[in-house]
């Protein structure tokens, strides 16, 4: 996000007055009135900001997960193409609002959004949307908008839906259900069983597995966002090929088999391209060997499928030389990788960040420090960091560490003069989030000494510590070298065997996952 981000000093009353003429929060008692004030004055990121005529408030891809009501201003959605083009889609003024995918569902923002008065918006973080959908009517809304607009975004981003009237989708809108999932294993449809829906995946990972006469089961694929499954049953043979579980957090679009089947009849090249991919599956199943399988099936249990960015080690290339763990240490004052874990095939996968597609860490984090570049590196911008090590509690990898402050100043120190940066984040002789009154540590742990902005200079680490919040240690795990022209451990293998790939490259020759990186080192890199 571009421009200031200052909150306006608006009072909870004249806030409320605001809010209350949004049909959002028409219905709300008094109780959840309060809450929502009393979340205003406490919860980190959540509160009002204001901006300039033709500032840009966000950017296209930006994963921004944060809902956003327009109270007073208005502003224009821009499409923005791959060349960098904007279209002007459309205008939002007071009362209207706009996020919802990004809060609810964990997508990028999908327009640049541009003032073009003075706007003030009311951001309400992801994790502090509970406080608006404890109101049922609030939920209801919530729920039909983002519906609305899952759908819309699946049916002009899928090829599948090519050619499908606008008209005919807005009908079809209210007849699908969006479905969540936060485990993995959990039974989506069985083999054998009547088709009765058709299903897309609109974000995360599922599982195909086909049980044959013999009792044993193969795995035969993991379909991801835009792919969808339920199709064999219901245009040919009435019964569910194979089963289909959940490989870890997925949400899902349903369609009813009347509304799927009316689809196909009023616009048949979608019946013909669903063919094609029936046929297409079947002849990539033949490749699936018993071995195949159980790399795939090992893969889903151990979160490899999963996650979008791998560090991997060719073992027929290394030697064994330390010279990756070395570098990583030497940039950032600790490795963030062990060269240890699992193997599949000849690739070697040692413990390091993978940049998750569904990444509790930031999921975790209270004060939204954790960020997702439009390239899917996840990264922490560290003036919004309290320390607080969440964020390492929520890592079900173990790749995230704490460092003390000093260590980790001295390495951003380094960074600092390696890239001629200055502006490389260093916790001395302040933090950013207590840079002016009331910062992201007194609001969650009460008021402390108050300090204004100063320059930086040779500070008493100790005495600073006792007169403002800044943290004990910060956390640190692989970023790609965020913020540097390489990547460390990439960059100082000798033998070209350490590489960054998609997942679904260690299984492209089998077809059982879907190619298409969608992370990649940002401005360049060695990856």
């Amino acid at each position: 996000m571009l421009g200031d981000r200052r909150s306006t000093l608006i009072e909870s009353e004249a806030l409320w007055q605001l809010l209350s003429k949004i049909d959002l929060f028409s219905s709300f008692t008094q109780e959840q009135r309060e809450h929502v004030l009393h979340a205003v004055e406490r919860e980190p990121g959540m509160g009002v900001r204001r901006f300039a005529p033709g500032e840009i408030v966000c950017r296209k891809g930006e994963y921004e997960l944060d809902f956003c009501i327009i109270l007073r201003g208005a502003v224009d959605l821009f499409d923005v193409d791959p060349d960098g083009r904007r279209t002007k889609a459309a205008s939002m003024g007071g009362g209207n609002f706009y996020g919802e995918l990004g809060a609810i569902g964990g997508l990028p923002r999908t327009t640049d959004v541009q003032a073009t008065e003075d706007t003030e918006i009311f951001y309400v973080p992801r994790h502090t949307l509970k406080y608006l959908e404890v109101n049922p009517k609030a939920r209801e809304i919530l729920a039909n908008r983002y519906r609305e607009r899952a759908v819309k975004v699946i049916a002009a981003e899928t090829d599948l839906f090519s050619g499908v009237a606008p008209s005919f989708i807005n009908e079809l809108i209210p007849k699908c259900e969006i479905q969540r999932y936060d485990l993995r294993g959990i039974r989506l449809i069985t083999q054998g069983e009547p088709g009765d829906a058709f299903y897309i995946v609109r974000d995360g990972f599922v599982q195909v597995v086909r049980e044959h006469e013999d009792g044993s089961k193969r795995v035969l694929a993991y379909l991801r966002s835009g792919e969808y499954f339920g199709e064999f049953a219901l245009l040919e043979t009435g019964v569910r090929y194979a089963s289909v579980l959940t490989a870890g957090k997925c949400e899902l679009i349903k369609i009813r088999k009347d509304d799927f089947l009316d689809l196909c009849s009023r616009y048949p090249k979608i019946a013909e391209k669903i063919r094609e991919a029936i046929k297409h599956r079947h002849e990539e199943e033949e490749k699936i060997t018993p071995e195949i399988s159980e790399l795939l099936e090992r893969s889903g249990q151990l979160g490899v499928i999963q996650n979008d960015a791998l560090l991997v080690m060719d073992l027929e290339l290394c030697v064994k030389c330390d010279l990756c763990v070395k570098a990583c240490e030497a940039i950032h004052g600790k490795s963030r990788l062990i060269r240890n874990g699992i193997t599949i095939g000849k690739y070697l996968i040692p413990s390091a960040c993978r940049h998750c597609d569904d990444p509790k860490c930031m999921n975790s984090c209270p004060t939204g420090a954790i960020k997702r570049r439009p390239e899917g590196e996840i990264y922490f911008q560290y003036d919004m960091c309290i320390g607080c090590g969440n964020c390492a509690i929520a890592c079900p990898y173990d790749n995230i560490a704490m460092i003390d402050t000093p260590t980790f100043g001295k390495a951003q120190d380094r960074k600092a003069r390696m890239t001629g940066n200055p502006a490389i984040f260093r916790p001395y002789p302040l933090a950013a989030h207590d840079a002016s009154d009331g910062g992201i540590w007194e609001r969650l742990f009460g008021a402390g000494r108050k300090i204004g902005k100063s320059k930086r200079k040779p500070v008493d680490l100790a005495e600073k510590h006792q007169e403002s919040h800044i943290p004990n240690a910060f956390p640190i795990k692989c970023d790609l070298c965020d913020g540097l022209p390489f990547m460390g451990c990439v960059h100082n293998c000798p033998t070209g065997a350490a590489m960054r790939i998609d997942p679904a490259k260690l299984f492209e020759r089998s077809g059982a996952v879907s190619a298409g990186a969608r992370v990649r080192k940002a401005k360049g890199g060695s990856d």
